[in-house]
């Protein structure tokens, strides 16, 4: 579950607040209490983004040019796990989760290995530039 800012709100400032007062002065589970300290706190939601793309490609890159012969293949097929390509990208693998599930990112199914889940350094290359350029009049 990904992390919402947390906002509070002054009642003070609202035109109800004297209302909400006199409610809750009439509730006895609350008659006792001190409600000059009442606030109200709202988590917002918020659409997953990629905040640094450009950051998350350019470590992909470097590591596909400096560590290449580490990147294990299979009959010319990648294969990278969730875990490797997060290391790749310089993010965590629950951030990778949800870039895959918004869609940002896809894995492939390996052509050899039965329910293996791979990616492809091109192909996600192709992903997050394809992310930025659509994005690239927002605040990413």
């Amino acid at each position: 579950m990904p992390r919402r800012k947390l906002t509070t709100i002054n009642l003070k400032e609202l035109d109800t607040y004297p209302t909400l007062i006199e409610e809750l002065k009439n509730n006895p589970a609350y008659s006792d209490k001190d409600l000059s300290t009442l606030k109200l706190t709202i988590l917002d939601s918020y659409e997953t983004t990629i905040k640094e793309v450009d950051k998350a490609i350019k470590h992909l890159q470097y590591y596909v040019v400096a560590k290449k012969n580490t990147i294990e293949t299979f009959q010319d097929e990648q294969l990278i796990n969730r875990v490797r390509l997060a290391k790749m990208l310089g993010i965590s693998r629950q951030t990778l989760t949800a870039w895959i599930n918004k869609g940002f990112i896809t894995p492939l199914k390996s052509n050899y290995l039965p329910d293996y889940e791979t990616f492809k350094t091109d192909a996600v290359l192709q992903e997050l530039n394809s992310y930025k350029a659509e994005h690239s009049g927002e605040r990413i």
